[in-house]
């Protein structure tokens, strides 16, 4: 069995409205008709013109009536497929603000890692750094004492007279050091601060 499809509420509202203005024009001629009876004085056609009037008067009242629960229900209508769409649009914001999250939490949480490895990387930096440094310095202090045995050795084996004033001593590194604030820090602290 086929089913019929009612006709859409706005195509039904400009019918119903149709239906009414005509009624509505039918109401006013009977009722000018009616006038113009009592003022001709012929009371038999005013009496049949009040009773068409009459018969009129309830399918207007009802023909308007329908009008207006059709624009009722037409507001209605709208106001729900606008709820709808609010609440659609509503939810596609949610889930994209929640995509979103889920995204610049995992790009954090990777930055995070990065960060981290970074940071242990620079820790064995400064650790291996303040070990070149210190090695650097044991070695001046290495080629210092042997330069001091050197002059001493030459001196003995008459190489060098005695008189001979003591050589000065190497300090490539503790110059570097002294003049190198970044160096100096990584001296006097032997760790980097957690």
């Amino acid at each position: 069995m086929a089913t019929m499809t009612a006709p859409k509420l706005n195509e039904r509202l400009e019918q119903a409205r149709k239906e009414a203005k005509g009624l509505r024009e039918q109401l006013a001629f009977a009722e000018s008709d009616l006038a113009k009876a009592l003022e001709d004085r012929d009371y038999a056609a005013a009496e049949d013109h009040k009773k068409a009037a009459d018969e009129l008067r309830q399918p207007v009242l009802i023909a308007e009536a329908h009008v207006k629960a059709l624009i009722a229900g037409a507001q209605e209508l709208e106001a729900h497929r606008a709820a709808e769409q609010r609440a659609t649009q509503e939810r596609e914001q949610r889930e994209q603000a929640g995509r979103q999250f889920e995204e610049a939490t995992a790009r954090e949480a990777q930055a995070m890692d990065e960060m981290n490895q970074h940071l242990a990387q620079l820790r064995e930096a400064y650790v291996a750094l303040r070990q070149i440094v210190s090695e650097a310095i044991a070695a001046q202090q290495r080629a210092g004492q042997a330069r001091l045995d050197s002059h001493h050795a030459g001196i003995g084996a008459g190489i060098w007279a005695q008189d001979m004033p003591q050589p000065a001593l190497p300090n490539h590194a503790s110059v570097l050091i002294d003049y190198s604030p970044v160096l100096l820090q990584i001296m006097q602290n032997p760790q980097l601060p957690s």
